[in-house]
């Protein structure tokens, strides 16, 4: 028997590859989705591409409620500081959340990167945070899933292997499609816009520079300070990640190449190349490519991670910590590659 899966917050882009990604999945069932400023209107009528699910509509939260409390797993894909009013009273077997409501640990960081008092405190530390390659065995155990950020997954991703060798600073430079700012229309997302343009915004003072700094120093034990210049690129998917880091010692190209193949041996969503990526070769699909190159001359070495933001940047590493909290196959739903050109 399948397991019931809700969606909160359907008819956004993630929702939507969400909702794409499970009628693929030979475990999980879609059987509610929500939108309450939607609610009723078909969902094939946002993406054609799902007229043969067998959730038809959008519903409103309070309208789905009985068939929410009744799921196996719930996705929110509300927006910040909206599920952290919500998720805590529900009682389902697992949640994984989409937003950054339960990715920190300290609420004071909540009114200065996210701009908003923090409604579930007490819920803070409780959620484990989802990138598997990295807390596989916590994910396996948890009830409660807060899933990365796609900015600070590329970031993390590419800096993790190296945060405890740093001289305690990290430069990121990370290039995301359009469809990272949502469905929503906004002037500065206007094709005429963003056509042949390429343009920095939130430099240090994007809401991902916190979670990127905790995991990195979780993982490693070591603090390091994060600047981050994300830039808007003309595209629909795909975010470009650049790492900029100065290490306490040297490594030769070969050396790094050893680290970085090492510290992901065996992750079926990763892949550490020879040669620099491009966003194009992980379109639609759940992986993450990495290359790592050494400029002797400046003293820096240089980590590139490509991901497409929908996928192991939100929907695909989502049902990725679903798939291991429920003990599935961990690619389930996700074998597949990406769509080139």
């Amino acid at each position: 028997m399948k397991k019931r899966v809700g969606i909160l917050g359907a008819s956004g882009y993630t929702g939507m590859e969400l909702l794409r990604l499970l009628s693929m999945h030979a475990r999980f069932e879609p059987v509610v989705a929500t939108a309450d400023q939607l609610k009723g209107q078909v969902i094939a009528s946002l993406n054609p591409t799902l007229s043969h699910l067998g959730v038809t509509h959008f519903l409103s939260t309070e309208e789905a409620k009985e068939t929410i409390n009744e799921c196996d797993l719930i996705f929110s894909a509300l927006p910040h500081g909206e599920g952290a009013k919500y998720l805590p009273e529900l009682q389902n077997h697992i949640i994984v959340d989409l937003s950054g409501d339960f990715r920190l640990t300290d609420s004071a960081l909540y009114p200065e990167w996210y701009k908003f008092e923090h409604p579930a405190k007490s819920q803070l530390g409780k959620w484990v945070y989802g990138i598997p390659e990295l807390f596989r065995n916590e994910i396996k155990n948890a009830a409660r899933i807060a899933n990365p950020g796609c900015y600070a997954t590329a970031a993390i991703l590419a800096a993790a292997p190296l945060a405890a060798l740093t001289d305690g600073q990290i430069t990121f430079v990370g290039c995301s499609g359009t469809s990272g700012a949502g469905r929503s229309p906004k002037p500065s997302l206007h094709f005429a816009q963003v056509a042949e343009d390429l343009r920095p915004y939130n430099v240090a003072i994007h809401q991902h520079v916190p979670e990127i700094e905790l995991i990195l120093e979780k993982v490693s034990g070591r603090r390091n300070l994060v600047t981050f210049i994300p830039v808007l690129a003309p595209m629909v998917r795909g975010i470009l990640m650049t790492a900029v880091v100065r290490m306490s010692k040297s490594l030769s190209e070969d050396d790094l190449f050893s680290l970085l193949s090492g510290f992901y041996k065996g992750e079926k969503f990763i892949r550490v190349l020879r040669e620099a990526p491009g966003t194009k070769q992980v379109r639609g699909s759940n992986h993450a490519l990495l290359y790592g190159t050494v400029d002797k001359r400046a003293g820096t070495t240089i980590i590139t991670c490509v991901i497409d933001n929908l996928m192991k940047g939100a929907a695909g590493q989502a049902l990725q910590n679903a798939n291991l909290a429920f003990d599935f196959p961990e690619d389930a739903g996700l074998d597949f590659s990406s769509v080139y050109p």
